[in-house]
């Protein structure tokens, strides 16, 4: 028999279905790529394909255990992944993007702002400024003291002091306002970092894996400054350039209005391993999902006498075919035949006259797991003759 018979064929409704699902698995991957969170997902995804391979072959006790897992992994992974679960439902949150609390950052602070930077960079005084955009980071701050000043470059010199008391914490500015200072942020799990960043670099980057914020490093050691946003690292060698880029940053959304050419760029070909990855992920997980799937088919099967005492002359209410409705996985369905499929009448013990026969599914012979659903007449009359 064909292989493709085995092979259920997808309608649109199921290619809308994959290609949305692709879609999900992708952006999935992204938010949490280098994360201990892929890992696990990871994990999950070949635990849940070994479970579907024992379920397949009727592994029951393995079935089992599965089943029992899954509840307690399910728990296990809300308490563990509880900020990860956040983040992502913060991202699709429809309320994202009605309101943009994104400023501008004017006068002084704004114009002096990198070049302040570099200057503590030049004085080999570490830092670590915190740059809040749409996303409230309030959540993921512990520790530090709470203040409400405007952020003079002086102030934010002697906070970083070495001599002073929260200058290994970072500095809040949130809407044109210093906020907090002395903060200890989120650590990124990240195990690819660069030999040469510390802590600050790591606490950067795992508030910028979970908010829009723009946190800038500067390294007391080398001297150097970084931004971290996105989770992306970018080393600045000159204070115009930086500055420039925190007005694109900190300037409100822009409007970008992609052509044709560069949105098919970035759909089909940018990244494109990782999105065929997913997709053939999340096809494989169809074709099991629906070869499992229950269905219907009906079609004409004849009747077959057997065991008769006599023949059966024509006309004497000898049925000849019946409609039956048969159900069962899709797999399975696929792999009968309809014209080898028989209606048995046994009419032994019978003995000559007219008799009721009833159709039940006792009279077909079908693969263990599909069953008659329907025999339509499910009775007729049949007059037997005598020998």
């Amino acid at each position: 028999m064909p292989l493709l018979n085995f092979i259920p064929a997808p309608t649109w409704r199921d290619l809308v279905d994959i290609l949305f699902l692709t879609l999900v698995a992708y952006q999935l991957y992204e938010w949490f790529r280098e994360t201990r969170a892929l890992r696990v997902l990871i994990g999950l995804v070949v635990l849940g394909g070994i479970y579907s391979v024992a379920k397949l072959w009727g592994l029951f006790l393995t079935t089992w255990v599965f089943q029992i897992l899954w509840q307690v992994l399910l728990i296990l992974l809300l308490i563990l992944f509880q900020s990860e679960i956040r983040q992502v439902l913060e991202k699709v949150s429809p309320l994202r993007f009605l309101k943009s609390r994104r400023r501008v950052l004017r006068g002084t602070f704004n114009k002096n702002l990198a070049p302040l930077l570099f200057e503590l960079a030049a004085e080999k005084t570490g830092a670590l400024i915190v740059l809040t955009r749409d996303d409230n980071p309030s959540e993921l701050i512990h520790a530090g003291q709470k203040i409400m000043a405007l952020p003079d470059p002086l102030l934010i010199k002697s906070i970083f002091n070495h001599h002073a008391p929260a200058h290994d914490g970072a500095v809040i500015v949130n809407q044109e306002r210093l906020t907090h200072m002395g903060c200890i942020l989120p650590l990124s799990e990240k195990e690819d970092l660069p030999d040469q960043f510390g802590t600050r670099h790591r606490a950067a980057l795992g508030l910028s894996e979970l908010t829009d914020a723009v946190c800038l490093v500067v390294s007391e050691e080398r001297s150097e400054v970084v931004s971290v946003v996105g989770g992306k690292f970018v080393s600045w060698q000159q204070s115009e350039s930086l500055q420039e880029k925190l007005n694109e940053w900190l300037g409100g959304p822009q409007i970008h209005v992609p052509t044709i050419q560069r949105f098919l760029e970035d759909f089909f070909i940018k990244n494109w391993k990782q999105k065929l990855t997913a997709f053939a992920l999340v096809s494989m997980a169809w074709l099991f999902l629906a070869s499992q799937q229950e269905i219907k088919i009906t079609f004409s099967a004849p009747v077959r006498f057997e065991n008769a005492a006599a023949e059966i002359p024509q006309g004497q209410g000898a049925m000849k075919a019946v409609d039956l409705t048969i159900s069962g996985r899709q797999r399975q369905i696929k792999a009968i035949q309809p014209e080898e499929v028989v209606v048995r009448v046994n009419l032994n013990g019978l003995a000559a006259g007219k008799h009721k026969i009833r159709l039940s599914g006792k009279n077909v012979d079908l693969p263990s797991g599909v069953k008659v659903e329907q025999i339509t007449p499910p009775s007729f009359e049949i007059t037997l003759p005598a020998n």
